[in-house]
């Protein structure tokens, strides 16, 4: 399995070149090169590959990124070499797909002996695109037995139009290249000029350039045999984790080198796993590596069962339910929604889910676990990285598992309308859930809240909340949290000029561990565990719900009058005034700290001492923008611009001229003339918006008037 010397290979293949210059308008997809007899050619300065070579049985393959780069000028040298390299001094006849017509024409006018044809046998070289699946094993056994292959196309097109789906595994550009070790992926990577790799030591393939089988091995003897890791293979480990887990995707069972990799990584992780938590945290970068790949290969592997007992230990045994019977709806309009069960799953436990027949194969998924941050990059890990999975319904009874357990939920996918239908699920521990409308304070508090799952959800109107069972054991009123949040999202509601009722719920989900920030917006919006008590406690005169209004706000706020940087973490804050002034009557100046008298009076005159530069316009100096707006004109204002944009057609993407639009818009709405307002906070005002609005009064008086 360790990676063969390619200098000779890449020193004729890079004869005459110094650049790769692919730029054009083709998309390239990402080229992952896995196979032990497979080399990066082409690469970005960040390691992704748009050019690759393999050896495979007696033959040899070359892949580009994608099937215009075969016909592509300015790699004509390249395509020179490479044909060479692929025909072996054969000088035998080229065969070209008819539909690369630009690759035939670069070739013959370089000199080679070609021809427009499909595939036949008695070929030197055959060049085609990597769609042409119908004879995908009468190609690589033509490669097999000794001919050469040059293939172009790419994966993320398809990627982009099935998504869920495994591009690895299911992809039809996938078949012939995946069997050579060299796959195309969904990512895509940026076209332009590129250097060609340093070809100086006799070992290119584990010192001059990363290459997937050589790092695994090495990785495996510093686990196994604690064999030293040096510089150069310490500072790819990252990669090496993300390419383990993309490789274990193609789920090729069939396939002997595949088996060899998963046997390696099962050896290595029984060898020692990190029990991860957030008073054992993680921090290694070989630790960070094992916790990635284990939840992968425990979810992919074929044998997960032995497995399970060397990455999960002290899981606490809970009392379970079986046959659980529960019955759900969905109506969801532009945007998938997870469903509650109300059940959880331990650890590594595994059940059966039966769904109805009319629901399989449109999209539905089941997902075990809530939080759904992707810590990956993170330094130091509280928990493995990624701890939920989502199986699609393809069939009506379906066996779900998770390495890290969680609640279990369906997602419906947008624009699905399903009346009340029967969910079975054969094994599970029951969760405390508390939903407005259905469920009695009297059962809340004589049984539900005492479910023994750790992870509990209370629903209400227009929000559902996910947090530890430890923080609502003693909860008893839901009933007035529920009314709490129901007034604070129908102020959300109000403000965006939106009906009282969400078309989907908010979710917040609470987690040791979040990807951004002290929260994050979002579905779900993220917040820290420590967190979670708040949101369930009365309100008492002086709370402050700002940090979740805050969130909330993010999610309304609509890039056709958002002006990112500036406002992206101002006008949600809009939302957080507006609830605490009118929902639970706090005084702006008591809401946030950085609202009270003096320092907003400072905040503006330094702005004006700066020139009213807008590169100084953000955040809270933002804020004020729109508070002395909503000072003027009252809050009605606001919601009769967010309803103007809701019908608005043709909005333009260009900064400045949504900027005059918004000035426009709150012009008309308040029949006033902002120009000078707008202007003296540093705007790019038009002349042609002055014009628009020159027919109504001027505010002349206006806030910023008074300062100098």
């Amino acid at each position: 399995m360790k990676g063969m010397n390619f200098k000779d290979d890449l020193e004729f293949l890079l004869q005459g070149v110094s650049e790769f210059d692919i730029q054009c308008d083709a998309v390239p997809s990402d080229i992952f090169v896995h196979g032990s007899s497979a080399f990066p050619i082409g690469l970005t300065p960040d390691g992704q590959t748009f050019l690759a070579g393999a050896y495979f049985g007696q033959g040899r393959v070359i892949v580009a990124s994608h099937d215009t780069y075969l016909g592509l000028q300015s790699l004509s040298t390249f395509m020179t070499n490479a044909v060479h390299w692929l025909d072996k001094k054969r000088n035998g006849v080229i065969g070209v797909l008819p539909k690369l017509k630009a690759a035939y024409s670069l070739l013959k006018n370089l000199g080679l002996q070609c021809e427009l044809t499909g595939f036949k046998e008695d070929l030197s070289v055959f060049v085609c695109t990597s769609y042409i699946d119908a004879q995908s094993k009468d190609i690589q056994e033509f490669v097999a037995g000794g001919g050469g292959l040059l293939i172009g196309g790419h994966a993320w097109h398809w990627a982009q139009c099935n998504p869920g789906r495994n591009v690895m595994r299911d992809c039809p550009g996938n078949l012939i290249p995946n069997k050579m070790g060299l796959s195309l992926l969904g990512k895509t990577l940026k076209a332009g000029k590129y250097k060609v790799p340093q070809v100086k030591h006799p070992d290119v393939s584990s010192t001059q350039m990363y290459h997937f089988q050589d790092l695994l091995q090495h990785f495996a003897q510093h686990v196994l045999q604690g064999q030293q890791l040096g510089d150069y293979e310490q500072q790819f480990l990252k990669r090496l984790g993300s390419d383990c887990i993309i490789y274990l995707w193609m789920q090729a069972f069939d396939c002997d080198m595949y088996k060899s990799v998963v046997a390696l990584l099962t050896d290595i992780f029984k060898a020692g796993f990190p029990q991860v938590s957030p008073t054992r945290p993680v921090k290694s970068a070989k630790d960070h590596l094992l916790l990635r790949v284990g939840t992968e290969l425990s979810r992919l592997s074929e044998d997960t069962d032995e497995l399970l007992s060397y990455l999960i230990v002290d899981t606490p045994k809970l009392p379970t339910v079986t046959d659980a019977k529960v019955w759900i709806s969905a109506n969801t309009a532009d945007h998938s929604e997870w469903i509650s069960t109300g059940l959880y799953l331990s650890p590594g436990m595994k059940t059966n889910i039966t769904v109805p027949g009319t629901i399989t194969g449109k999209g539905w998924q089941v997902q075990i676990g809530c939080q759904t941050d992707d810590l990956s990059s993170a330094d130091e890990l509280k928990r493995a990285p990624v701890v939920f999975v989502r199986f699609p319904l393809e069939r009506e009874n379906l066996q779900v598992w998770n390495l890290w357990g969680g609640l279990i939920y369906l997602i419906a996918p947008p624009r699905s309308t399903v009346p009340e239908m029967e969910v079975v699920i054969q094994t599970a521990v029951k969760a405390p859930y508390y939903k407005s409308g259905e469920t009695s304070v009297s059962d809340w508090v004589a049984e539900i809240r005492k479910a023994p799952a750790p992870w509990a959800e209370l629903e209400f109107e227009n929000l559902i909340i996910t947090l530890p069972s430890d923080v609502i054991r003693h909860l008893d009123r839901p009933d007035e949290v529920a009314a709490l949040w129901d007034s604070i999202m129908r102020g959300v509601a109000d403000l965006a000029a939106k009906p009282g009722k969400f078309t989907r719920k908010e979710r917040f989900v609470a987690d040791v561990q979040i990807s951004a920030g002290f929260m994050h917006a979002g579905y779900p919006i993220m917040m820290h565990s420590t967190s979670a008590p708040d949101l369930v406690k009365p309100y008492v005169a002086g709370k402050s719900f700002w940090g979740p209004v805050h969130e909330l706000g993010h999610n309304q706020q609509r890039s056709d009058w958002e002006f990112p940087p500036h406002t992206t973490e101002c006008t949600c804050n809009l939302w957080s005034v507006y609830v605490h002034e009118v929902v639970l009557g706090v005084n702006r100046a008591n809401a946030h700290r950085e609202l009270t008298a003096d320092k907003r009076q400072s905040r503006i005159q330094t702005y004006i001492d700066g020139q009213q530069n807008l590169n100084n316009w953000n955040v809270w100096t933002a804020l004020e923008t729109y508070l002395q707006l909503q000072e003027q004109f009252g809050w009605d204002a606001f919601k009769k611009v967010f309803a103007a944009y809701h019908d608005m057609k043709n909005i333009p993407r260009d900064k400045d001229d949504k900027m005059n639009l918004y000035a426009e818009t709150f012009s008309k709405v308040v029949g006033r003339n902002l120009v000078a307002f707008f202007k003296a906070w540093g705007w790019p005002i038009q002349p042609s918006t002055e014009e628009k609005l020159s027919s109504l009064p001027e505010w002349s008086d206006h806030p910023l008037a008074h300062y100098k």
